[in-house]
Formats: structure tokens, C-alpha cells, sequence
């Protein structure tokens, strides 16, 4: 399987749930899609007018096909690059609790020295001991020679969709 056809499958799947963005950037960074979900769950009083308890969840996604020699940033310029863009990760309603950002990058074989990096890293971020809300990154790499799929702890969810779909 290529890397434009798993792409392809990877935005079918999404496309009922996401916003799908074709060649987005997110600071230096250029990616082939991002992929944003936005949910917001309310509690009223009387009338829909009257809302007494509210709080959305943002969850995005971020693609990238790694060329030949391109290699995943390292580990301590990664997490500089995702402090930096945080705000645009997080979005900026008031009642926003939970954001998760997902970076999928796929490419060939992987060195076990980044798989380690990657099943090692994390990146959580706690807004007001969590009262303003807090952020959370999935860090995914997909290998295309092996069809192996290698995450961080907060990703091993996505294990089974992203295999679903090398597999078939």
C-alpha cells in the first residue's frame, strides 16, 4: 500500500467526524491534511436559551508523509514546536476543557531508536489544575514496509483503527 492510498482511507474514515484541510501548516510545518472535531455539550435550564453548564472537546489531526530522508523531529524540538503552536492546539472558547492533538506521520522503516523516542514521548499540559481545561498529544507513526504502527502511551487507542486499515 502507498502512502496516498492509505491517506485516502485515512480521510474517508474521518471525513464523517473531522473537518478534513488538504495541505495544511501548522507553524514550519507543512502537512498533506488536518483533520478537526469539535464538540460542545450543554445543560439548560427551562429553555435552550438558558445555559447553565457547558464545555467542548477539540480533537485534531495532523498527516504527514515523511519523503526518503526525512525523519521525525527530535524529541526536545518537538515538544519546543508544540508549546509553541499550544494555543492554536487548544482553540480559545471559553469553555473549552479537552483538546487532543494527533500527529500521524508515515514514511518506511523506522530505526528502533526513534521507535523508542516515540513510545517514550508525552506531552500533557494542565490549564488551572485542570479547571480551565488541558491538552494531551497522540504521537502515531505508521511504517509502510513493515506495516507496523508505533505510538506514544496516549495513542495505543488508534493501534487497532490505523492497522484496520493497512491490513485491508
Amino acid at each position: 500500500m502507498s502512502s496516498e492510498e492509505l491517506r485516502e482511507k485515512i480521510i474517508f474514515k474521518l471525513s464523517s467526524s473531522f473537518n478534513i484541510e488538504k495541505n495544511s501548516e501548522l507553524g514550519e510545518l507543512s502537512f498533506d491534511f488536518k483533520g478537526l472535531f469539535l464538540e460542545e455539550t450543554s445543560k439548560y435550564i427551562l429553555s435552550k436559551d438558558l445555559i447553565y453548564d457547558s464545555f467542548s472537546t477539540k480533537e485534531t489531526m495532523f498527516y504527514k508523509t515523511l519523503k526518503k530522508e526525512e525523519r521525525i523531529i527530535e524529541k526536545k524540538k518537538f515538544k519546543e514546536y508544540i508549546t509553541k503552536n499550544l494555543d492554536l492546539l487548544k482553540g480559545n472558547k471559553k469553555n473549552q476543557m479537552s483538546s487532543v492533538a494527533t500527529f500521524i506521520f508515515v514514511g518506511k522503516k523506522l530505526s528502533k531508536g526513534d521507535e523508542k523516542i516515540i513510545q517514550g514521548f508525552s506531552y500533557h499540559k494542565s490549564f488551572l489544575f485542570g479547571l480551565k481545561g488541558w491538552f494531551n498529544m497522540k504521537l502515531i507513526y505508521i511504517d509502510l514496509d513493515t506495516k507496523k504502527v508505533v505510538t506514544n502511551r496516549f495513542g495505543k487507542k488508534n493501534i487497532i483503527f490505523f492497522r484496520s486499515l493497512i491490513i485491508n
